[in-house]
């Protein structure tokens, strides 16, 4: 079911190609757009009654409707004759440059319902003042695009120590989306630092994964870990804590057993006004030895990802200090005290639900006209793959940044495994070093031609893409974006190496047999 859900983005990619050609003989473009609005009608109803939970016989019914309204809309599309002369002038260069056999108009996935900052802002004070029910549903939010945001691209200590000082800056709320995080110098100094927040009457929330908490292993059943002590210590300190438990919050036996969906967001929001979106961990690991990087942002955009954090630590079971609307607002969502000018939305990953993250990297990867850089430790999805060869293919400036020495060797293998193809498209892979031989690179993040770019939690494996609850910030401003190149990636590649195959005839079998059996392990790729 999720595999016929998930074909949607190429869907209607093609059909909104039809569409920008306008009219044929025998059929006028309102019929083909009545058939295409009807399709997408049943398309979110049906995925809406699977997100419920709804009686079997709805779904077969919603579903059999779907099918019946996608056969009407196809048979009219294969009907259109040839597009015209004119027609084809209309569709975009990007189109134009797009690779053969690949759909040459995108438009991204659509969640259950796209949401203004202000209608997220609803949905979450609704269901605090309300206590009703969050389901998976309600964490199905695609944003719409704002344009009064500040954007700041950090990196290293730059990001610890600002993190820090807006933390003990605090008056409001402290609220954390986290999925790294271990007992270790920096998760104690954090806890320590959360705390004292706490006893100074700040409303402190940590929604944490399990797995990710190292609250799930064997070892918890037998001992109490260094993990269980430092999360004992933030309840008995004031601090309300949350961990994802994606067997208990499953609504069905399938869904139970379904059990390799990980919350791997990371975010902290100060006051509601600042927020920091990105890839770095509470973990000394990631402090000290992880190339990584957070966007601090402020405007409307930091509604946006208070909105989802909360949403998840009510799905969760948490519960607010307060239920009073007016509290809650200037608690949590206070209105930008300054505007911004930066283009800016918070996109998610949703197991069952939307892949805006996802459906942002495919179409900027197919889009891409002068340059496309990536930088990722985890690039297995054959799909993403085959769409990156064919941007080197049709002429982009393509690179990636991987690093030289990986923390998963497992996916190190099979993003490897691919090398030689990248390569041979004309992709340019640096391994990255780093000034102090650090090569553990973690960040995620992707601009193209000084005109978009996604930077935060989401990984370029099918985990990630979807399965995982992953968020980014997206961004359309020219400066975010010449910073990003300018302060990550052009620096990165100064302290990196070009990949060259291994010359040992040996060295490459590995390689292969490795990476070849790690393939199996990209669930559904």
């Amino acid at each position: 079911m999720n595999k016929r859900l998930s074909r949607f983005g190429l869907m209607v990619g093609v059909s909104g190609l039809l569409l920008l050609s306008g009219s044929t003989p025998g059929m006028s473009a309102g019929d083909l757009q009545t058939a295409y609005q009807s399709m997408q009608r049943a398309l979110t109803e049906y995925k809406d009654v699977v997100c419920d939970q709804a009686d079997q016989k709805l779904v077969t019914l919603k579903r059999d409707a779907y099918f019946s309204a996608k056969a009407t809309y196809e048979r009219l599309k294969n009907s259109a004759d040839k597009v015209t002369e004119a027609a084809k002038s209309q569709t975009s260069d990007a189109a134009k440059a797009a690779s053969p056999g690949r759909t040459t108009a995108y438009v991204r996935e659509q969640a259950a319902s796209v949401l203004t900052t202000a209608g997220g802002i609803e949905r979450t004070l609704n269901k605090a003042v309300t206590g009703a029910k969050v389901t998976e549903k309600d964490l199905d939010i695609s944003f719409k695009e704002t344009n009064d945001n500040s954007l700041d691209l950090m990196i290293g200590e730059d990001f610890w120590q600002s993190v820090t000082k807006d933390i003990k800056a605090a008056k409001k709320s402290i609220t954390i989306q986290m999925f790294g995080m271990e007992a270790d110098k920096t998760g104690w100094e954090f806890a320590r630092l959360l705390a004292e927040k706490a006893k100074q009457g700040v409303e402190v929330i940590l929604v944490a994964d399990r797995s990710g908490a190292r609250m799930a292993g064997v070892k918890t059943l037998i001992s109490e870990t260094e993990e269980e002590k430092l999360f004992e210590f933030y309840k008995q300190n004031g601090i309300k804590v949350e961990l994802y438990n994606r067997i208990g919050n499953a609504t069905s036996v399938g869904k139970k057993l379904d059990f390799f969906h990980y919350d791997h967001r990371k975010k902290f929001i100060i006051d509601g006004e600042i927020g920091y979106v990105g890839g770095y961990t509470l973990q000394q690991e990631s402090r000290e030895n992880k190339h990584d990087m957070m966007v601090r942002c402020q405007g409307s955009v930091v509604s946006q990802m208070q909105s989802g954090l909360l949403l998840s630590y009510l799905y969760n079971g948490g519960k607010l200090a307060s239920k009073d609307v007016a509290t809650l607002r200037d608690r949590f969502f206070p209105t930008p005290a300054k505007a911004g000018t930066s283009n800016a939305r918070i996109t998610y990953n949703i197991p069952r639900g939307v892949h805006d993250v996802h459906d942002d990297y495919k179409q900027q990867i197919d889009s891409a006209q002068k340059y496309l850089y990536i930088i990722n430790p985890y690039i297995t999805n054959n799909d993403l793959i085959d769409r990156i060869a064919a941007a080197a293919k049709r002429g982009v400036d393509v690179r990636i940044v991987h690093p030289a020495s990986a923390e998963n060797p497992l996916n190190d293998a099979n993003t490897r495994f691919h090398f030689d193809k990248l390569r041979k498209a004309g992709v340019k892979i640096y391994l990255f070093e780093g000034e102090k031989g650090l090569g553990k690179v973690h960040a995620k993040g992707l601009i193209t031609d000084d005109k978009f770019a996604s930077i935060g939690s989401c990984n370029m494996d099918t985990m990630a893409l979807r399965h995982n609850y992953e968020s980014n910030v997206a961004s359309k401003d020219p400066d975010f974006v010449r910073q990003v190149r300018e302060d990550l990636f052009e620096k990165d590649f100064k302290v990196s190496k070009l990949y060259e195959p291994p010359k040992s005839l040996w060295e490459r079998i590995k390689m292969k047999v490795k990476g070849g059996a790690a393939e199996l392990l990209d669930r559904w790729d």
